[in-house]
């Protein structure tokens, strides 16, 4: 079938083909020269990928809803806006055989496992380059042809092209194969603006700079994104731009991309094609934080910095990110600060530090859940803070450190006298793998940040393992940040006493840094954990008499939190309410915070349990009903008589199917998901019970699947609104 774009093609300068290429890619310089990464590897920005039947609308140009369907033949490149798809085609009557867009129920890992179809990508992989002199009905066929199921066949199409060179690829911009029409793949083109390598972080979208399109793919009656072009990933040593010598690979962040990840780089120009429940504004698109694939990759989770452009108080800025507890033990990750120099704020250069052995960031793990990145920053003005990681258990040969997240931070004041950071050792902060590997297990301090008054420090591990320690000889150096004499330092040696391994010593006010290592005899040691000590003198807290206690040393801190989950709880939003309850329980703090954190979870879930309800194909399925039975018909009129639609209004069938079948603002799908459960008045949610009192959600669901949704959805929000009531 056919692809889809935003306007109507003009359609002597479209290019036909959902997988061609008009020029030869742009490069999006990856940090190699920062992380010590050899890899070329080239990202195009936008592809003109178009099919000849069907395009994506955006809603600033496409015909108002209440003008009548055209009904004369179309001529030979004439497109109508379908109302249906939010997109134009050349035969909209064909769009009524497939979905409308709609958010997919399963994500991208819950359908598509690379080695079950390794096979497909092995005969893909054998079909030799000459194969793109042959017709493109041929070629397809060769590719597809002993496939039944969809993914089987978009995944063949999608190794292939993205395999190819693309600045060079036969299949020229002025003619019109359709490649998904061939494979019998109902394909729309997506129209809109990208965050590729023309997009600086934080920067205003520009509709000619950043314009760029992309495809969505109907795979098993759900709508998949691909974008074929930014999949046609290169690889090469050359760093010759000019170099024809590029070696083309598939980028797998690109097939099959779930919206939820795609729409931090990829914003359709009409919203119906984001394919997400909660649309985004193009305001919100430009301000939200700039997630880049690893971050998916790595199944991260943002905890404290939700937008791109953001604020360093008092020099410093401390960035949380949730982490996967089972899998992120392999995970490794640094940070890059660069400043803007031009007006512009397009062209940065790196950071000049002010003394030596210090450095601007500070990575740790707070927990096994949680990564901190810390950065204090030299001076007054903008900056570019680039996260990059990797997974040490990937052994591909063209694996390196790779964007995680970019902000553009702006930095207003500095301390008088800033302190920096400790240099990185080997071993990383706090006690890891290494500890583990000898045969020890932190007790005093589990993460790498130890903050105290002055005074005494302990320092503890007990050994878990004689076999691994094997009378290990511990020692440890304290100095201060940024001292020249480290290197100087005399070792001490942890004190055992039976299983515990102890250092016990003196700390003043000031920041430290302290560097245990396994001592191998010959001069040798090895780096096993480090600390940063912060020893400070704590504020003195004047109390009135008769005022409340002083506040506790973590008030500060618990205080926030306690204010951001009371935040999320009022305004409802599913969104933030999982971000909340994520950065309480990441740092710590469920305990203290046991009952707000139970509220929250007990709103998320309602709000998962309605949303999850109402999708696209169930209100098709009821608006299909020419004359249903009185059970359907009472559902749709007490589902509607809570959206706000007259009861008398509703007693009539075709006023009902009018209602189900508005679009756009008046949609009901999007009325749905805009209902304040706490602007509902108490005789409402009386009249809807005593609509649906008669009628038994087991008798109605053999009838209907479509009409049990409602009715539950019905029945579900009547609950929510009594038990806010309650509360």
């Amino acid at each position: 079938m056919g692809g889809g774009a935003s306007k109507p093609p003009p359609s002597a300068t479209t290019t036909n083909d959902p997988y061609s290429v008009v020029d030869k890619p742009t490069t999006e310089q990856k940090p190699s020269d920062k992380v010590n990464t050899t890899e070329n590897r080239t990202k195009p920005t936008n592809a003109n990928a178009s099919s000849n039947n069907v395009q994506s609308g955006s809603s600033s140009n496409r015909p108002k809803s209440n003008q009548p369907k055209s009904r004369t033949k179309l001529k030979d490149g004439e497109f109508e806006f379908s109302h249906t798809h939010y997109l134009y085609s050349n035969d909209v009557a064909r769009l009524e055989d497939f979905a409308p867009p709609h958010t997919a129920p399963t994500r991208k890992h819950e359908i598509f496992d690379p080695d079950q179809y390794q096979h497909v990508d092995e005969r893909t992989d054998a079909v030799k380059d000459s194969a793109l002199e042959k017709p493109l009905s041929e070629l397809i066929r060769l590719l597809c042809g002993d496939y039944d199921d969809d993914i089987s066949k978009v995944r063949a199409l999608y190794r292939w092209f993205t395999s190819q060179p693309v600045e060079t690829t036969a299949y020229k911009k002025g003619s019109k194969p359709n490649t998904a029409m061939y494979a019998d793949l109902p394909c729309a083109i997506i129209r809109g603006y990208l965050k590729g390598s023309t997009y600086e972080v934080g920067q205003k979208i520009n509709k000619n700079t950043h314009q760029g399109e992309w495809n969505a793919v109907l795979v098993d009656g759900n709508w998949r994104f691909i974008n074929a072009f930014w999949g046609a990933c290169v690889l090469s040593g050359d760093e010759d731009e000019d170099s024809k010598n590029y070696f083309y690979t598939c980028d797998e962040n690109f097939f099959l991309t779930d919206p939820q990840q795609l729409i931090y780089t990829h914003f359709p120009e009409e919203p119906n094609w984001q394919l997400i429940d909660t649309k985004k504004t193009i305001e919100e698109f430009e301000t939200m934080v700039f997630l880049k694939d690893r971050f998916f990759n790595l199944e991260m989770r943002v905890l404290s910095h939700p937008y791109c452009n953001t604020e360093a108080k008092d020099g410093e800025i401390d960035i949380v990110f949730g982490l996967h507890p089972e899998k992120s033990s392999n995970h490794t990750f640094l940070c890059i600060p660069t400043f803007f120099v031009d007006k512009d704020k397009h062209r940065t250069k790196p950071v000049e530090l002010p003394q030596k052995n210090v450095q601007l960031d500070f990575i740790h793990r707070s927990n096994e859940n949680v990564l901190s990145v810390k950065v204090r920053f030299p001076k007054i003005g903008t900056y570019k803070l680039e996260i990059v990681g990797k997974d040490l258990a990937v052994n591909q040969p063209d694996y390196d450190y790779d964007w995680v997240a970019i902000y553009k931070v702006t930095v207003n004041s500095i301390p008088e006298r800033q302190v920096f950071f400790p240099i990185l050792e080997e071993a990383g902060w706090g006690p890891g793998k290494i500890i583990a590997e000898l045969g020890l297990e932190a007790i005093t301090h589990k993460t790498g940040v130890i903050k105290m008054q002055p005074g005494q420090l302990d320092v503890k591990f007990k050994i878990i393992d004689h076999a691994k320690f094997k009378e290990a000889n511990v020692t440890y150096k304290v100095s201060p940040i940024g001292s020249e004499d480290e290197a100087r330092l005399e070792n001490h040696p942890f004190q055992q006493t039976g299983d515990i391994l102890e250092a016990s010593f003196n700390v003043t006010e000031g920041e430290f840094k302290m560097k245990i290592s396994h001592n191998l005899g010959g001069g040798n040691e090895r780096n096993i954990c480090n600390y940063h000590i912060i020893s400070a003198v704590p504020p003195v807290v004047v109390q009135q008499v008769g005022s409340e206690k002083a506040p506790e040393p973590e008030h500060d801190e618990l205080g926030e939190l306690r204010d951001k989950l009371s935040s999320a709880i009022d305004s409802q939003n599913l969104e933030d309410l999982e971000r909340a309850v994520d950065l309480v329980e990441s740092k710590g703090y469920a305990t203290k915070l046991h009952n707000e954190l139970r509220e929250a979870k007990d709103l998320i879930a309602r709000l998962k349990r309605l949303q999850k309800l109402i999708h696209e194909r169930t209100i098709s399925e009821i608006r299909s009903y020419a004359h249903p039975i009185a059970e359907i018909h009472t559902v749709m009129r007490a589902t509607l008589l809570l959206l706000g639609n007259p009861e008398e209004e509703t007693k009539d069938w075709k006023n009902v199917q009018a209602v189900i079948g508005k679009t756009g603002k008046m949609s009901l799908k999007r009325r749905i998901q805009e209902l304040d459960v706490n602007k509902l008045k108490a005789e409402t949610v009386m009249r809807t019970k005593a609509l649906l009192r008669d009628i038994k959600l087991e008798d109605i669901v053999i009838i209907s699947a479509g009409a049990a949704t409602f009715y539950n959805w019905s029945n579900g929000m009547a609950e929510e609104y009594e038990q806010r009531k309650r509360e």
